[in-house]
């Protein structure tokens, strides 16, 4: 448990290190199920890849998005990407703090950074509370809550909130707020490996994505 903790601080202390570079995170909040890779409120399985890739027709800043993300250890992720006709290196981290109790009350925390406002390029340190409830075997539902500060200032906080109900573990409809914009969207899982989404981004240019699963394990 101490080095968990010992690794967080040195995970944390690289964001502030990378933070004034010229690469940005991109997302549009880190419990998304689209740019989180579902929306199990954590980070990924130790071994495991996600490989994406968001078309938006409209997009003025950015028409495409393909990003890479790998599962470090159980509590660590990293991203990595690039962004079509912005032409921008795309970058994120996340740590998982603090394990979700499934049998309890006790909430998953999240600590990353990332842009987590869509078109936008500016790199966020953020805290993210999760917490799921199965209602059935057919419906879970799963509530997001988190503040975030832009880096390396970090003298603005904003709010991040999300609700994602999935049904029979195949199809999600979902709404993040990213403290600017809401982005409601739906996902459907056809394959164990494989996610398709649809999403409106910041409530007017609609976007789809697929993501593909898999594990070195």
């Amino acid at each position: 448990m101490k080095r968990k903790y010992g690794l967080l601080f040195v995970v944390l202390m690289v964001m502030g290190l990378l933070s004034p570079l010229d690469v940005s995170g991109q997302g549009c909040g880190p419990n998304c199920p689209v740019c989180s890779g579902g929306s199990t409120g954590k980070a990924m399985d130790g071994g495991s890849f996600l490989l994406t890739g968001m078309y938006i027709p409209g997009g003025e800043e950015e028409t495409g998005v393909f990003k890479l993300r790998y599962g470090i250890f159980s509590w660590l992720d990293a991203g990595i990407g690039y962004t079509v006709k912005a032409e921008k290196l795309i970058w994120s981290l996340r740590v998982q703090a603090i394990s979700e109790d499934e049998d309890g009350w006790r909430p998953g925390l999240l600590v990353g950074t990332g842009s987590v406002q869509i078109g936008g390029s500016d790199q966020s340190l953020y805290l993210m509370l999760s917490k799921s409830r199965e209602f059935s075997e057919a419906i879970a539902v799963r509530v997001s809550a988190g503040l975030a500060t832009l880096m390396p200032d970090l003298d603005r906080l904003y709010g991040l909130a999300g609700l994602t109900v999935t049904f029979s573990e195949k199809y999600s409809a979902f709404i993040n707020y990213d403290g600017r914009t809401l982005h409601p969207g739906v996902s459907w899982v056809p394959l164990d490996w494989l996610t398709l989404s649809a999403l409106l981004i910041e409530g007017r240019d609609i976007a789809f994505s697929a993501g593909i699963r898999w594990n070195l394990k």
